[in-house]
């Protein structure tokens, strides 16, 4: 079984590394945001102004349309050679309103599609099949419009050509008689219209979305810059504590070793030298001082090894990481357990990996002496291309996922703690082991890990 520890925590360490970049990063990515918002918005209302602009110019061609047929309604007769019949005058009419734009055809058809008459005499006579909407219109007596590609089957062709906006007016003849009159506009004219009407807006739209976004840069300036004097503040505070939580440990370690060991090392000796001077009363009373002796070394053992932990290792070792680990392997040497440190290439780490090492190395021995009921350690240190790597492997009888899980959930969740911390320098930390078959500890750090992380480490 393989575990990863700490991988939780990246994305905490993804914030904390953005902690450390500088104001103009965020500023930048900032900045391209609001250009491509600012130009997504521009394209959107380039777009809806376009469309806006093409349903003006074809609400203002029905209504053309609408007024242009109240005007030829008197002239419009579906049986001809019956009076009134006047077709030229309707000619006359609809020639003037052709020559003066934008309409380029007027046709009249009946219920059929048939073109009963056009400014175009060629196409009077032909049958064309009448859209959906003039159907509609002509049963209720509306407006409709549509636009018309070149070759539309419901358009007659003629005179217009290309793309036409195509309108139909229902009209009653002199008789009674429902017809359509069929206007034509040339498509070119309502896109114009929509154009003119989107650059009638464009400067106005587009200057103040320019000066919005200029008007932001200093404020989103201004606030990176203050949110990252408040993390750097936060950072010294940081500091701070964990520079004066240092020096109490070292000030109790030192108190301690001062005068509870010199004090418990004497009385070992006293006891020893009453032990020596003369006979005991009775042979309980030599076991008892024995055993008092005896106890009484082991919590000067006990305390020194206490010292040896409550004295933080951050920042830097006198002679490096390998004399520090073979301190540890002492300690753990008296338990009875033999520890083998590999470490030659651990001599000049810089101070922050070597002390994340030294913590990791420091949890894993304790462990091992805790849990594991193993005989032998093996320590290994090794360097390759920027990455300091520790193997601590040992022949215990191993554990399970589930136990490790209930440990953690008992509250020891030191190596679950170390892997983010790990995790947060860039390394990892990971753990190989089955029941039986030992465990082995891989942990890899940078060369460059922040000592900002180490400060944690050192709690």
């Amino acid at each position: 079984m393989v575990l990863g520890v700490g991988r939780g925590a990246r994305r905490a360490a993804g914030h904390r590394t953005r902690r450390r970049t500088s104001v103009a990063a965020p500023v930048a990515w900032f900045t391209c945001a609001g250009l491509a918002v600012t130009l997504a918005l521009a394209l959107l209302t380039g777009v809806l102004a376009r469309r806006a602009g093409l349903e003006q110019g074809t609400r203002a061609f029905e209504d053309l349309a609408r007024v242009t047929a109240a005007t030829l309604t008197p002239a419009l007769d579906s049986r001809p050679g019956l009076p009134p019949d006047p077709p030229d005058d309707m000619r006359t009419h609809v020639a003037a309103l052709v020559t003066a734009g934008p309409v380029v055809a007027v046709r009249v058809r009946s219920s059929s599609g048939q073109v009963l008459w056009a400014d175009d005499r060629s196409v009077v006579g032909r049958v064309a099949p009448l859209p959906a909407g003039a159907r509609r219109a002509l049963q209720s007596g509306t407006v409709a419009s549509l636009v018309a590609e070149p070759g539309d089957r419901h358009v007659v062709p003629g005179r217009s050509s290309g793309r036409v906006l195509v309108a139909y007016v229902a009209v009653r003849d002199l008789h009674g008689a429902p017809l359509l009159v069929e206007f034509h506009e040339s498509y070119s004219v309502v896109t114009d219209l929509a154009e003119r009407t989107w650059l009638r807006f464009a400067p106005a739209a587009l200057g103040a979305l320019a000066l919005l976004q200029v008007l932001q840069v200093p404020l989103a300036w201004r606030l990176a810059s203050r949110l990252r004097r408040s993390q750097q503040a936060e950072d010294a505070l940081l500091q701070a504590a964990v520079d004066a939580s240092d020096a109490e440990r070292r000030r109790i370690a030192g108190d301690v070793h001062d005068h509870a060991v010199q004090d418990l090392t004497a009385l070992a000796f006293e006891l020893d030298a009453a032990q020596m001077r003369g006979s005991p009363r009775s042979p309980e009373d030599a076991e008892l001082l024995g055993r008092t002796s005896q106890a009484v070394r082991q919590i000067v053992e006990d305390l020194r090894s206490l010292l040896v932990a409550l004295i933080p290792a951050r920042g830097s070792f006198r002679g490096g990481l390998l004399p520090a680990l073979r301190v540890l392997a002492q300690e753990l040497d008296r338990s009875g357990i033999r520890v083998t440190v590999r470490a030659d290439d651990a001599r000049d780490l810089p101070g922050p990996t070597a002390a994340l090492l030294y913590r990791c190395a420091q949890e894993a021995l304790r462990n091992v002496a805790t849990h594991s009921r193993a005989t032998s350690v093996e320590v290994a240190v090794t360097r390759h291309e920027g990455v300091a790597t520790m193997v601590i492997e040992d022949d215990g009888h191993g554990f399970d996922e589930s136990r490790l899980t209930e440990r953690g959930a008992a509250g020891h969740v030191g190596l679950r703690a170390l892997g983010e911390l790990l995790v947060d320098a860039g390394g990892s930390l990971a753990l190989a082991s089955a029941p039986g078959k030992g465990t082995r500890l891989v942990t890899t750090v940078p060369l460059a890990a922040a000592a900002s992380l180490t400060t944690r480490a050192a709690r």
